[in-house]
């Protein structure tokens, strides 16, 4: 008995016995003890799940077994009188099964599944190495047969080889198909079967089967249907594990928290890399057996070498399999999971910047964007601006797509070391055929390395930029979402397109670029290993005078094609480092930046002061040079349990007081005391008694910020639903008859950011969060800006000085003094980053200091106290809130994204004078933003013919096919010429015969130059041919690629400015129900897949395809049996093929609508994170991330273990493949020689991987083609009315500004009610118009109907006699101007802000600036309300930068900006929406005296809060459920006390002024 037979079973036992003893010592608690962990509780079917019988039935076999291994070791023992290996061999084997014997007798014993497990895995190992050790000698002894003289002992142990092949297989089937245990259920929903499957079923990947039918079987398949991800690849599990590695370099803490999966990898990678080369061992032996076999010789050794190779092969391909699996879906799953968790993670953590860290540099190149500027110039910056980490495109990029990178690479990065191991094995081998020929070859290989290494560094320089310059164009296309509103009112579609498109084009520059190095990578990965076995083969011909025979050519060929592949792989994973490293880099950068600084959490049982003790503090870090706003020694002291006051002019510093409490400012100096709570806990059980925390804080922005959610969710924010509460809440935020009026009531979904909502109702629902909330100190910023004056009086009567809020202490930041004076028991004044005055309200009074703050603002006619204004409110009062919009509406739309604040879009709603209506409707609420829709099926026919359009003509592709086809034709001829040189000395024949097999029969050209070619030449002869068919494929080869980055060019090109023009041209509808991150979506990681991605595939599909075509016909011409070989397993490969390609394509859609909601939550957080960390919700955030990566990490896991079902089924196949290959040659030996055969093998062996690719590359052409689908479905959304229609309006129109509207009815929707009911009226040029009405009378319809967002069922709107249906919207929105209540700045600076498309000069814009009182007057440079002293006035400086989103002003001065801007356009007709509303009342004074004199010849339409902005108007027009009630001037209508507008002044509290005011503009008009 041989040693190949007994040693590897001994191995294994010493192996495992060891092992399991380390194992038991390192876990002896677990082994003696049944760990309480080891059993999930959510274990289904456990009473009926056992394995005993198996466990019986392995320990009978080994019984059996040992048996015979020790009966059989006596025996010889006894018979052959003498000790050596071939006696003591059964006695070794008798002792190994002892071992398992044991070991099965352990498991049985055992209650630990864990265990039992473990056990059986050493048994399975066992087993199957015993299985291939008596498989191997059972072979090898039929083949060299039995003696003719039988004897009782070699009988006996033949019998007993034959037992121990059967024992060992059933044995080692009964313990790789064991079940690790039940099915798993977590919450309700079934864990992967990977986590408890067999064996078998994990190697194989038989677990995923069942999945793979159902989405075969289905039309649609939705991700409740897929198992959740194995417990260690759950996103919990994940950022658990990276979290504790924080504080190293980011690569070390990916290496270590994934350390398993990486070693795992590494020893498959190893095994693998040795096992590629055996089956080619048995390739040589196979071809030198044909070549030297005697004529009629025995070909059993034929059959031994083929049935080798199969064995091998299938080894080889399992070991492949588990290191791609480990790869692939472990490792790719856990990065990006551990990633994406920590990058949101530290979003939650990071300074929020409230500056712009905008280098000159890219502002000029921003500039140069705007107009024709230098776009070179522009790429030069790429590198080095936006240093800054803070734009939310930026910070997105981050996650969809540097992320990926990474977490794509560790797919590939084992291959740096699989291909030196297969470098170092292939080369002993190529050096045993070839000699020292090899070496030379090998040598060029090394000179090319610097080539390599060169465009390799040019390459990643590249890919930075291009990556710069996406983060760019991304966080653009984001501004351009974000401010939709404002780009459409001011018609700025076809400026920001060109704006966006010219960034497009730096980045398809450096895409340019990055595909020129990615061919000439492709030129050299081609060329170099051709050009080794170029030299090799002349050297060793020519040079040495050997003889090229077919054992030699054909073994190493295709040995010098896996050197090929690891040459090639080595640069390709070199490249994808580089890019993986630059991602690195970026995210390393972004989890460096600053956070906030961590208090010591408070202890929620103690009340923590709140002061300022010396505090000097900016919003940043101060820098060199930086004109920073700075508020200096600080000394304050807030009262507790009751309501402190800040008040000041607009920017004097009161936000930034607010925040410091918050935590979210620079601390130059000095201590703040505030409370802290990080996490604020939720207590399910918790009641009216307990509900308050002492140290919680609640935030209401003056910006507000809501969730994508119900009303209801987001006033509970998390906290569970106490109904009394509840209701007391939106009673006290005068919020009930908004949800009386609405149809769904608090289940109403109000969009991204709140987008249906008014800005009044947008406030009051961030109002009620903070009240409902647990904090017993809540912040509140400027909440009455965004309301009415009866509505601020009932917030501060009911809600702030309420009894829900007693106790509780209020901070309000606010220009309404003496509405909150009454009761407040602290205040301070700001003026311009310096305390004015500080101290209690009785001390201020005693002091006289009071008395002079109120003295400055008696002139602003401030609201009246609460005594004087319940004495006059006698009028029914059910007006005061602003109702949702309702989901009925199919077109609902605010002005702006909080434009006409008081109004609602369904405007003919009827508020019900009966209190008792119920707040919400029993039926389910209709939903605003419906689920993201996900094709079906294959790709459809119309997405190939969009992108094979979008790459070029008919022309481009034929040229395509003769590239493609071309080159595989090459490719053969360069092997069927190897055949005819191998062959030549022998003077074969046979190559005719197989070319007439597939041509035309009595060719006799054909047949002439072919019986040249096997004349015998010289060996110039054969390697000039040779050189010049190697030559004609790089040239081929590099062409075709080159080609199609060509065509992926334009596709890129052609398919974005088609999608941002259908985009930017949507109707705003789309923007109200399509969130922000799903459309972003498709600008970032869709096209980053139509830009680097497609065309790539699209090449390997091709490729793959025509190579598998090729084989085929190759095999077939030598071997026609394989025809028939080649059909059934044709039907095979089908059948797999189109179960793969239904459920990869599913998983890949899946994937793709899985990133949207991942996106939406992180850009919804960047934007709101100040409020989620004031009210401590981070950690709730993260866990709805982490709920979220696990809901995109899971399509992706099956999607890659389904890849490798493919490949497992593929490879097996195809060694059967190679092997009946094998078995047809030696079928027909006596008409194929060797040239033929190693030309037939060497193709078989890579058949099933070709058409393994070829299905793989189809489906993920496939895939990356439903990034082209979703960017086709996004390009067919409906637009607006045309841009421009001819004839165009005259260019002086409108001349007077004469508005008239004829008849206007208005509908949402054509199934739904009249908004406006055939409403008509008149507006004479140069007129001023108020227009006011209670709460859903119809004022935003007439301004949306002005603007046509609303296009009219009937009548029409005539401006200076043009109807503005017939003229495009972009003559109508350039010739009239909206100052909104929202304002909405974008990146850069003042200047482009103002000025966005250099259309004014620079003494122009700062004039503009002037009027809006943002600097000083020339003759009143010392006298400026808003700023003086120390701080510097930013304004001055139009290069000052502006954050996202105007973070770095405040509220006001974003609102003085945006009119700032309007007073460039000069319009002649003007729509203001409450466009004062955040600024300071001396400031909105000397604003309302501009508007009078700076807009005196325009139409201004004005929707107002304050009465008193519109009272001294030339006329109010009063509109009530859809029709015109009153349109007269403000004292005719005061004056008449039935009139609506007569009761709107009583109820404001302002009566005796409004009366005031109208009466002295009355007696004015009367004297004119």
């Amino acid at each position: 008995m041989s040693i190949v037979y007994t040693l590897p079973p001994a191995i294994v036992a010493v192996v495992s016995s060891i092992s399991i003893i380390l194992q038991t010592i390192k876990n002896r608690k677990k082994y003696i003890e049944i760990s309480s962990d080891e059993v999930s509780d959510d274990i289904v079917d456990d009473a009926r799940f056992s394995t005993v019988k198996r466990d019986v039935t392995k320990l009978g076999i080994t019984i059996l077994q040992t048996g015979l291994y020790i009966f059989l070791f006596f025996w010889k023992f006894r018979h052959e009188n003498k000790l050596n290996f071939d006696t003591i061999s059964p006695g070794i084997l008798a002792i190994c099964w002892f071992y398992a014997l044991t070991v099965s007798i352990i498991a049985l014993s055992l209650k630990s599944r864990r265990w039992r497990w473990i056990l059986n895995s050493y048994l399975t190992a066992f087993f199957f190495i015993t299985s291939l050790c008596s498989f191997w000698q059972l072979t090898t002894g039929i083949m060299l047969r039995l003696s003719d003289s039988y004897h009782i002992g070699e009988i006996i142990e033949k019998s007993t080889v034959i037992c121990n092949f059967i024992f060992s297989v059933v044995a080692m089937s009964i313990a790789i198909t064991t079940p690790r245990g039940p099915p798993i259920i977590q919450n309700g929903r079934t864990v992967c079967a990977m986590q408890y499957c067999s064996i078998w079923d994990f190697i194989s990947f038989s677990s995923v089967s069942k999945l793979i039918y159902k989405i075969y079987k289905q039309k649609t398949f939705e991700d409740d249907e897929l198992d959740l991800l194995p417990f260690a690849f759950q996103a919990r599990s994940l950022y658990n594990a990276f979290k504790k590695t924080r504080g190293s370099k980011l690569l070390y803490r990916i290496l270590v928290a994934n350390k398993r999966i990486l070693a795992l990898q590494l020893l498959f990678t190893m095994i693998a890399a040795t096992l590629y080369y055996v089956p080619i061992i048995f390739l040589y032996r196979f071809l030198s057996f044909i070549q030297t076999r005697p004529e009629n010789g025995s070909l059993e050794f034929g059959f031994l070498y083929i049935l080798g190779m199969l064995i091998s092969y299938i080894l080889l391909h399992f070991t492949v399999a588990q290191n791609w699996y480990w790869a692939s879906s472990a490792l790719n799953v856990s990065v990006r999971g551990m990633l994406n968790s920590e990058i949101y993670s530290k979003s939650l953590k990071r300074i929020d910047s409230h500056v712009a860290n905008v280098k000159d540099e890219s502002n000029k190149s921003d500039n140069n964007l705007d107009a024709s500027g230098d776009d070179n110039k522009s790429e030069d910056n790429l590198d080095t601006a936006d240093d800054d980490n803070t734009s939310v495109g930026k910070i997105a990029n981050l996650m969809s797509i540097d992320s990926s990178r990474i977490s794509d690479f560790s797919v590939w990065w084992t291959s740096a070391l699989d291909s030196p191991i297969e470098l170092i094995v292939g080369v002993y081998f190529l050096y045993q055929l070839m000699g020292v020929s090899c070496l030379l070859g090998l040598t060029v290989m090394i000179i090319t390395l610097p080539l390599n290494h060169q465009t390799a560094k040019l390459y990643a320089k590249t890919q930075d930029k291009l990556m710069n310059a996406r983060d760019r164009r991304v966080g653009l296309m984001n501004e351009v979402l974000q401010g939709i509103r404002m780009i459409k009112f001011f018609s700025w579609e076809k400026n920001w397109e060109e704006k966006v498109l010219k960034a497009r084009n730096i980045e398809l520059k450096q895409l340019r670029n990055n595909f020129i190095y990615m061919t000439i990578f492709d030129f050299l990965w081609t060329a170099s290993p051709i050009l080794v076995t170029i030299f090799s083969f002349f050297f060793f011909t020519k040079i040495q005078g050997n003889e090229l025979t077919a054992a030699v050519a054909f073994t190493s060929i295709v040995i010098f094609n896996e050197l090929r592949f690891a040459l090639n792989i080595l640069p390709e994973v070199f490249t994808e480092g580089l890019q993986a490293l630059v991602s690195v880099h970026r995210i390393e950068k972004f989890l460096d930046e600053d956070e906030t600084k961590i208090l010591p959490e408070n202890d929620y049982q103690f009340t923590t002061p709140i002061s300022f003790e010396e505090v000097t503090i900016s919003w940043n870090e101060i820098k060199e040079n930086n004109d920073e706003f700075t508020m200096h020694n600080l000394n304050l002291e807030f009262p507790i349990g009751e309501l402190s006051v800040i008040c000041g002019p607009t920017g004097s510093g009161k936000t930034l007081l607010l925040m410091s409490l918050l935590g979210e400012t620079n601390i130059i100096s000095g201590n703040i005391n505030s409370p802290r709570c990080l996490t604020c806990p939720i207590d399910q059980n918790i009641n009216e008694d307990n509900w308050i925390i002492p140290n919680n804080v609640a935030y209401v922005a003056q910006q507000t910020w809501l969730q994508n959610a119900t009303i209801r969710d987001n006033i509970l924010f998390g906290l569970p639903y106490n109904e009394n509460r509840y209701n007391q809440v939106v009673k006290v935020c005068a919020l009930e008859k908004d949800l009386q009026i609405f149809e769904d009531g608090d289940m109403t979904e109000i969009g991204e950011k709140g987008i249906t909502l008014s800005g009044g109702q947008k406030m009051r629902v961030a109002l009620a969060r903070a009240v409902y909330s647990r904090a017993k100190h809540i912040y509140m910023d400027d909440i009455f800006s965004a309301v009415d004056a009866h509505t601020a009086l009932q917030l501060m009567n009911q809600c702030i000085l309420g009894p829900i809020m007693k106790g509780r202490t209020r901070i309000l930041v606010t220009h309404h003094i003496r509405l909150c004076l009454a009761d407040a028991a602290y205040l301070v004044a700001v003026n311009n980053g310096k305390i004015v005055t500080s101290g209690t309200i009785s001390n201020l009074r005693n002091s006289g200091i009071l008395a002079s703050i109120l003295d400055e603002n008696d002139n602003q006619s401030e609201i009246v106290n609460s005594v004087e204004l319940a004495a006059e409110n006698a009028v029914d009062t059910s007006n005061v809130s602003e109702p949702l919009i309702s989901s009925s509406s199919n077109f609902g739309h605010n002005i702006e994204s909080s434009s006409a604040s008081d109004a609602t879009l369904v405007e003919n709603a009827v508020l019900a004078d009966d209190d008792s209506q119920p707040m919400k409707k029993v039926s389910k609420p209709k939903i605003l933003v419906e689920e993201e829709e996900r094709a079906t099926g294959m790709v459809k026919f119309k997405i190939y013919k969009s992108y094979l359009r979008a790459n070029g003509n008919i022309l481009y592709w034929l040229f395509v096919a003769v590239m493609f086809f071309g080159t595989r034709g090459i490719q053969i001829m360069e092997n069927w010429w190897l055949q005819v040189w191998s062959d030549a000395s022998n003077n074969n024949e046979t190559i005719p015969a197989i070319v007439n097999f597939v041509q035309p029969n009595n060719l006799i050209m054909v047949n002439g130059i072919l019986d040249d070619i096997h004349k015998p030449h010289s060996v110039d002869y054969y390697l000039t041919i040779y050189v010049l068919i190697t030559s004609l494929s790089i040239v081929f080869g590099v062409a075709r690629f080159a080609y199609l980055y060509y065509g992926s060019m334009r596709v890129s090109t052609k398919l974005y400015q088609k999608l941002l023009h259908q985009v930017i041209r949507a109707p705003l509808r789309f923007f109200d129900t399509t969130p922000v991150g799903r459309i972003l979506n498709r600008f970032s990681k869709d096209f980053e897949t139509i830009d680097s991605t497609i065309a790539v595939h699209l090449a390997w599909f091709l490729i793959n395809g025509l190579m598998m075509l090729g084989t085929f016909a190759v095999i077939t011409a030598i071997t026609k049996e394989f025809l028939v070989a080649a059909i059934f397993f044709g039907i095979i490969y089908t059948i797999v093929g189109a179960l793969y390609a239904k459920a990869s394509r599913e998983l890949k859609r899946m994937d793709s609508v899985s990133r949207s909601p991942l996106y939406s939550l992180f850009t919804e957080t960047l934007i709101g994170i100040i409020t989620i960390r004031a009210f401590g919700a981070s950690k709730r955030f993260m866990q709805d991330m982490l709920s979220k990566i696990d809901g995109n990490n899971r399509p992706l896991f099956y999607m890659w273990v389904i890849n490798r079902w493919l490949s497992i089924r593929f490879n097996v196949t195809g060694s059967l493949v190679s092997f009946l290959a094998g078995i047809f040659i030696l079928w027909n030996i006596d008409r194929i020689d060797a040239g033929l055969a190693g030309l037939s093998l060497s193709f078989a062996m890579n058949f099933t991987e070709q058409i393994m690719w070829t299905v793989r590359n189809y489906t993920s052409l496939e895939m990356s083609l439903n990034a082209v689908e979703r960017v086709c479905e996004f390009s067919e959304i409906p637009q607006e009315a045309p841009a421009i229609i001819e004839p165009r309006p005259p260019a002086s129109w409108p001349h007077s500004g004469a508005i008239t509207v004829q008849n206007l009815e208005v509908k949402y929707a054509p199934d739904l009610e009249p908004v406006l009911h055939h409403i008509s009226f008149s507006i004479e040029g140069q007129e001023k118009i108020g227009l006011v009405g209670r709460t859903g009378s119809g004022k935003s319809t007439i301004a949306l109907a002005l603007f046509r967002f609303v296009e009219p069922s009937d009548g029409k709107i005539l401006i200076d006699e043009i109807d503005i249906s017939s003229i495009g919207v972009e003559d109508l929105r350039t010739r009239i101007t909206i100052i909104p209540q929202d304002p909405i700045l974008f990146t850069g600076t003042i200047r482009s802000n103002l000025d966005a498309f250099s259309q004014y000069e620079d003494s122009e814009m700062l004039e503009s600036l002037r009027r809006v009182h943002l600097i000083p007057s020339e003759e009143d440079e010392e006298e400026t309300t808003s700023f003086s002293g120390d701080n510097i006035n930013l304004f001055k400086n139009l290069d000052t930068p502006v954050s996202e989103g105007g973070k770095n002003f405040s509220q006001g001065q974003r609102q003085l900006l945006c009119l700032a801007r309007a007073l460039l356009r000069s319009s002649k007709i003007i729509l203001m929406d409450e466009a004062t509303a955040s600024i300071d009342f001396a400031m909105d004074e000397k604003i309302q005296k501009m508007i009078r004199t700076e807009f005196a010849d325009c139409t201004i339409l004005c929707i107002a809060h304050r009465l008193r902005t519109v009272i001294d108007y030339d006329r109010i027009l009063v509109i009530d459920r859809g029709n015109v009630m009153e349109f007269d001037s403000p004292y005719n209508l005061i004056t008449d006390s039935n009139s609506l507008f007569y009761r709107m002044c009583q109820n404001s509290g302002e009566f005796d002024l409004l009366m005031s005011l109208a009466s002295k503009r009355g007696k004015k008009l009367i004297e004119d």
